[in-house]
């Protein structure tokens, strides 16, 4: 099947741009130049894969892409963004996004995303079997978290987050049951370069964990692995103590 390619993009020269390179390389393209019209479009003509160029405010985008993952359309997209931080590219992977790429960009690096993401998808295989999904937020114990809107909110109750908080919050979302060291956190933050030490990413949790575990007894999200860092526990995911740190 010859691959077709839709890129969203509002701005006619950056449209143009993307899609010379691609035809460039013998790739197929179409276009769209308003992201509030992708699921329709995708609907009537579905392409092989989307390269979609988000741009602030983000919200109508992310919620374009969170209504094709509802809908079940299943084909790779590559997000394309000025928005370098970590908590960025969180909120478009949990949303649905499958790769992130941040501007300015070396145009076959495009191309080979393009290319691996096309090699990694298999249109022809039966879908999977899903629960019903909600990929603009995450929820677990009473808190649910907004990607789109970047809230979290308990009973309706706004948590007040710091954006540096939500950034954290997030980040631990997107690796759960996952060990991360403090050195890997801040590398992944990408706060490692800006001279956050270590002792204040220790604050920072405390800070989070004061926001978030509250009503659920003496169980914590965010666990201390002695000697090795820390860990997102979703409530009912694991009873039981992580390597030997018991609440920590």
């Amino acid at each position: 099947m010859a691959t077709h390619v839709l890129v969203v993009e509002p701005d006619p020269r950056m449209r143009d741009r993307i899609r010379a390179l691609l035809r460039g390389c013998q790739i197929a393209t179409s276009a769209l130049d308003d992201a509030s019209r992708l699921l329709a479009h995708v609907t009537a003509t579905p392409p092989t894969l989307i390269v979609m160029r988000v741009e602030r405010p983000a919200t109508t985008f992310y919620m374009a892409l969170g209504a094709l993952r509802r809908a079940g359309h299943d084909m790779p997209v590559i997000v394309i963004s000025r928005d370098a931080q970590v908590v960025d590219k969180v909120v478009a992977l949990e949303i649905g996004a499958d790769d992130y790429l941040v501007e300015p960009f070396d145009p076959m690096e495009l191309i080979a995303r393009v290319r691996s993401a096309v090699r990694r998808y298999a249109p022809n295989r039966p879908a999977p079997v899903r629960e019903p999904v909600n990929p603009e937020s995450y929820a677990f114990g009473d808190i649910e978290v907004n990607f789109i809107t970047r809230r979290a909110t308990r009973a309706g109750q706004d948590l007040g987050l710091r954006a540096s908080e939500f950034a954290l919050l997030a980040l631990f979302i997107s690796q759960p049951m996952r060990v991360l060291s403090r050195a890997e956190i801040l590398a992944l933050l990408g706060l490692s370069v800006a001279g956050r030490s270590e002792r204040g990413l220790d604050v920072l949790i405390f800070r989070l964990r004061n926001l978030v575990e509250q009503a659920v007894g003496d169980y914590r999200y965010i666990r201390t692995v002695r000697g090795k860092g820390y860990i997102f526990v979703p409530l009912g995911t694991l009873a039981d103590d992580v390597d030997g740190s018991r609440h920590a």
